[in-house]
């Protein structure tokens, strides 16, 4: 039976280790700050946490036959838009989304399939992004669901 510690760790890996996150994020972790606190303040942002949803998904598909299980997160990514004339936060949101992409759906994988090495069925984008644009506040905000399949 898969454990969810190493699921999320190797998911923590996976981003926070892949060169396109590395350039794009400077700040990464499993521990999400509000925008105000992040370590090093806004010269340490774009930032990308990855936070887990409470509750998880348990089917049955038969007797004698193992639960599917569903695990859920968000990779949670800010932006400082500082002046929105010198750099549209859209755009920021926007490329944070294009590496998100390229990392999670793996577009050379011909099953496009993110197993974590193994440990999971399956992790990839479900659900609705929340884009909270900084154009009044100068933080831009992201939040982007992912789901992992256990078999």
């Amino acid at each position: 039976m898969a454990v969810r510690e190493p699921i999320y760790a190797a998911l923590a890996t996976l981003l926070f280790t892949d060169p396109r996150i590395v350039a794009a994020f400077p700040t990464t972790g499993r521990f999400l700050y509000h925008e105000a606190q992040i370590p090093g303040g806004s010269q340490a942002t774009p930032a990308m946490y990855i936070v887990q949803h409470p509750g998880e998904s348990h089917v049955r598909i038969g007797k004698g036959v193992p639960d599917k299980r569903t695990l859920r997160c968000s990779l949670v990514m800010y932006f400082n838009s500082g002046d929105p004339l010198a750099s549209l936060p859209a755009t920021l949101c926007n490329i944070g989304l294009d590496v998100l992409d390229d990392v999670i759906n793996l577009p050379n994988n011909p099953g496009n399939v993110q197993t974590l090495g193994g440990l999971c069925e399956h992790v990839y984008w479900e659900g609705e992004a929340i884009i909270a644009e900084g154009l009044l506040q100068g933080y831009s905000v992201v939040a982007a669901p992912l789901t992992i399949l256990i078999p």
